[in-house]
């Protein structure tokens, strides 16, 4: 794959950092240097190779070899090392979480506890879900990270769970999920569909595409949509139709009269006077 840069985030729910971190982020290691040799963390991570090869292992134990698409989990409290392939070519994506949360997953048999090295895969879409996810964890306010932390959960279950399964139906559904309601929000501001694809690290032509398979319209005339549902309830609750034209975005009554009328069918004054 493309040289990859690293880009990482740490963040932490309250001061327990053994319970509450919450990190992730790609990782390049270029260098036999960046090996970790007996290595040992408090809390759980657990890594995709998205490129290269190496070696996990435990003392006095078999050693593994690993390979793009292997999912590498760094057990709390084990002790083991990853040697790099120094080719210039290894690139991880890893996610943290806390050491309770792992005990609780592992109790419900939901993370294999005995199996550090499982066999995955990646695929286009499986790296937009790791964008987004950086993203939303570098932006999210303090009181979001729960919320995060069961984002994280699901990702490394999805990997670890669902190895052998391919399942861009289900990122690309969440990716256009979060556009909706990008487009549903702030329904007075302007929203570039340029831009609304960039966030979901998507190419616009491809968001439009997806955009209108999943929902049935365009990215556009949802956006239109969602501004005469706002409108057609403020003028049934008293607003005028000028200031509903401004709090919908519009800038004069008449652009906003235009609009309301080829999408509900009758004018806004009509709407008004309807029993």
């Amino acid at each position: 794959m493309e040289k990859t840069k690293k880009d990482v985030v740490y963040r932490c729910i309250g001061s327990d950092l053994t319970n509450g971190i919450l990190a992730c982020g790609f990782m390049p290691k270029a260098t036999a240097e960046q090996s970790q040799y007996n290595f040992m963390i408090d809390y759980y991570s657990g890594f995709l190779l998205l490129s290269g090869s190496g070696r996990y292992c435990i003392p006095d134990r078999e050693i593994i070899p690993i390979r793009a698409g292997d999912f590498v989990q760094r057990i709390p409290g084990v002790c083991h090392s990853t040697e790099i392939t120094p080719d210039g070519s290894w690139v991880e994506f890893f996610i943290s979480f806390g050491r309770t949360t792992y005990n609780y997953l592992c109790s419900l048999n939901l993370l294999p506890a005995d199996t550090p090295v499982i066999h995955s895969h990646f695929d286009e879409n499986r790296l937009q879900q790791f964008s987004r996810f950086l993203h939303q964890l570098k932006t999210a306010e303090d009181n979001e990270l729960p919320f995060l932390s069961l984002k994280a959960q699901e990702t490394v279950l999805s990997i670890v769970n669902r190895p052998s399964e391919t399942s861009p139906v289900d990122s690309v559904r969440e990716a256009i999920e979060q556009a909706c309601r990008l487009l549903s929000c702030d329904i007075h501001k302007v929203v570039s569909l340029e831009e609304a694809a960039a966030a979901l690290h998507m190419s616009y032509e491809n968001f439009r595409k997806q955009f209108r398979k999943y929902v049935g319209v365009s990215p556009l005339q949802y956006r239109i949509d969602q501004k005469m549902k706002h409108a057609k309830l403020m003028i049934l609750s008293g607003v005028s139709i000028k200031e509903t034209a401004l709090l919908t975005g519009y800038s004069d009554a008449y652009s906003f009269t235009k609009q309301f009328t080829r999408s509900v069918g009758i004018s806004p004054g009509r709407f008004k006077q309807k029993p």
